[in-house]
């Protein structure tokens, strides 16, 4: 498991790679993908800029930690002073850009306000933006219900439940994701030596991350709950406390409430406890592997469970017809369309033509994936072109939304102007980050820790199940986070450059003598 893992993470990193070289993706205030050539000056500046960052920041830990005990009020005092900065940019970013809330955020948070009141006829008849009312809107998408739900109950917390206080717990959640990247980068240096200077700056520089805690969803409390869940697992396989599976297991149980796509954290958190089972199974006892076995299934449960409960108590409250829910196939039958924001991009079209036609969509969309799917054995040359601007319109967007989701539609919006700068150093960070993980892999092929491992699971699941399921750029920004700390890993110098060195060494002292 861990050879397929390590090959298909060699893979898709250099497919990032490669196609972030190639190209850069432009996403309009309409959400329209345009994947465009990057020119050879481009793509000279990306290398340049990014082996400038790289060795800055290594020459920079190289200083802090050269003389551990006596430099480390100095890494202390710079460590406050960079949060401290990131936390004022989260919150000033807040006050002043502002955006409107909308789409499929204005209707969750109308349906955690429900809840939150319980007055039934407040919201639930309006109309939402594919054109039915909140009431079938929820109806169609109980995802939606366990999100909204959360924020109800972070509503009775504050005792207020206007919608843009949600941007709050964006920002905690945002400085969380930094604690808990943070953290397991610790973990890994407990196995090798890393450059936490690349490290902080590679997480506290990830501009798009703070812009997009103006936009209310679930993805950023998601992911630091994801994250915080990650660390705590891995504290588990260290130290066998039972506390740290039971933390995980319950931020890993909300996290998935939000945002659905975080069963892709729980797979890769049942393969990482069955390798640690499968590889101390011989050295331990009958009953500390039925405990280990146990924890992993109820894991599974408290994680997945409780979203069931919550949905179905809410169909079974607001009297919801499970029969109209909208068909996950639909999402798959995106993913192979040119759909008119980019392939494999949401489509309104297939999303209204389902809520509309629940009967039979699922017996329609079924016969129109096989239809695709022989078009696409028939069309080698076409399927090829087809998913290479796929992935890349998703893997070389470098913003990942953030400008697109602070628009405030006017005609002369101030952002439009950050977008070129923020892509270049954004798509810097993604090859710094992808290349260094590369490397790290390579060089650490017979030192694999299960920790590392565990990271790349993460990485490899987004990175396919997103081939394979509708496209956002925004969506791929934990399988970049996840990367980090495995980037950070300390790069050794490769032995054909210290021969080249030597070599040279070797002539400059023989025209010496």
């Amino acid at each position: 498991m861990k050879k397929i893992i390590w090959i298909l993470g060699i893979i898709f990193l250099s497919i990032i790679i490669v196609l972030n070289l190639l190209f850069t993706t432009d996403l309009d205030s309409s959400e329209h993908a345009t994947v465009e050539f990057n020119n050879v000056i481009y793509v000279i500046g990306l290398v340049v800029a990014g082996v400038a960052l790289f060795l800055l920041t290594r020459f920079i830990n190289e200083h802090l930690y050269k003389d551990y005990e006596s430099k480390k009020k100095l890494r202390k005092y710079l460590f406050i002073g960079a949060i401290a900065i990131y936390i004022i940019f989260c919150i000033v970013w807040v006050v002043l850009v502002n955006p409107y809330v909308v789409g499929d955020s204005v209707h969750v948070c109308n349906l955690a306000q429900t809840f939150y009141r319980k007055d039934l006829e407040e919201f639930l008849p309006d109309m939402t933006y594919l054109g039915v009312p909140l009431r079938d809107y929820m109806q169609a998408y109980p995802q939606q219900i366990t999100l909204s739900f959360v924020y109800s109950l972070f509503f009775r917390l504050i005792h207020f439940d206007v919608m843009e206080v949600l941007r709050a717990l964006n920002i905690i959640s945002i400085i969380l994701i930094v604690f808990s990247v943070y953290k397991i980068g610790n973990q890994l240096s407990k196995t090798y030596k890393t450059n936490k200077v690349l490290l902080l700056t590679l997480i506290l520089t990830f501009i798009s991350l703070p812009m997009l805690e103006t936009f209310i969803y679930g993805d950023i409390p998601s992911l630091a709950l994801c994250l915080l869940a990650v660390y705590f697992m891995m504290k588990f396989t260290e130290t066998k406390k039972i506390r740290y599976p039971i933390f995980a297991s319950i931020f890993t149980m909300i996290a998935y409430m939000m945002r659905m796509n975080s069963l892709i954290f729980i797979i890769a958190t049942v393969i990482y406890l069955l390798m640690n089972l499968f590889k101390e199974i011989t050295k331990k006892k009958a009953k500390e592997n039925i405990l280990n076995i146990s924890i992993i299934a109820i894991y599974l449960v408290i994680s997945i469970l409780p979203t069931t409960i919550v949905q179905n108590y809410f169909y079974d409250a607001y009297g919801l017809d499970k029969s109209k829910i909208y068909p996950k196939i639909s999402y798959v039958y995106m993913a192979m369309e040119e759909g008119p924001r980019g392939n494999g991009w949401y489509s309104e079209d297939i999303a209204v033509h389902a809520i509309k036609n629940p009967e039979n969509i699922q017996e329609e969309y079924t016969e129109k994936i096989k239809s695709r799917l022989d078009y696409f054995a028939k069309n080698p040359g076409y399927t090829f072109n087809f998913y290479v601007t796929k992935i890349a319109s998703m893997w070389t967007e470098n913003t990942y939304s953030a400008v697109r989701n602070n628009t405030k539609q006017e005609n002369d919006d101030p952002l439009e102007n950050i977008i070129g700068p923020l892509t270049f150093y954004q798509k810097v960070l993604l090859i710094i980050t992808c290349v260094c993980t590369l490397i790290v892999l390579i060089q650490n092929r017979k030192n694999l820790s299960m920790d590392l491992i565990f990271l790349l699971t993460i990485f490899v699941g987004g990175f396919a199940f997103h081939i394979l399921w509708e496209a956002k750029s925004r969506y791929i920004i934990p399988y970049i986070i996840v990367l980090i700390p495995i980037a950070s890993i300390w790069i050794n110098k490769f032995k054909i450059i210290d021969k080249m060195k030597n070599l040279v060494n070797s002539k400059i002292n023989k025209k010496v003598m």
